[in-house]
């Protein structure tokens, strides 16, 4: 379960480095002063929360790979994958940059989301199980 672990983290990481990586490489030096390409940039550096997001929908998707939950648990006081409570729990560890994440996340047909505050913003963005991220809007 340690190497699963360590594979996990290690994937989520890696996803985490390509994207941003991928999002240098299209950029344009042609570009015009104000054009599209400066808005991305700008929208992608306000989602602080990104790693967690992404980290605690890679630990989900690792428990929907050996079951079909309807709901997954996201604990700090587990070191390894467990069952409790007739949940599945995963381990996790939220960073400093979140306020909070979602602790139990539900599953519907191989569907979830996943939020995240900010704790530097308040901004409150999240997840789906495709790993798209958007901005919670009241």
């Amino acid at each position: 379960m340690k190497h699963t672990k360590m594979r996990a983290t290690g994937l989520a990481i890696l996803i985490a480095a390509t994207g941003t990586f991928g999002l240098t490489a299209c950029s344009s030096d042609t570009a015009e002063p104000g054009a599209s390409t400066e808005v991305a940039a700008e929208e992608q550096s306000t989602v602080d929360v990104a790693t967690d997001l992404e980290t605690a929908r890679q630990a989900v998707l690792d428990a929907l790979a050996d079951d079909d939950w309807a709901q997954v648990m996201l604990a700090s006081d587990v070191q390894a994958p467990t069952v409790k409570y007739g949940l599945m729990v995963m381990p996790f560890v939220a960073t400093d940059a979140a306020e909070r994440v979602t602790g139990t996340v539900n599953i519907d047909g191989g569907n979830f989301v996943i939020e995240a505050e900010s704790a530097a913003t308040g901004q409150t963005w999240q997840i789906d199980q495709d790993g798209t991220i958007t901005e919670v809007t009241e």
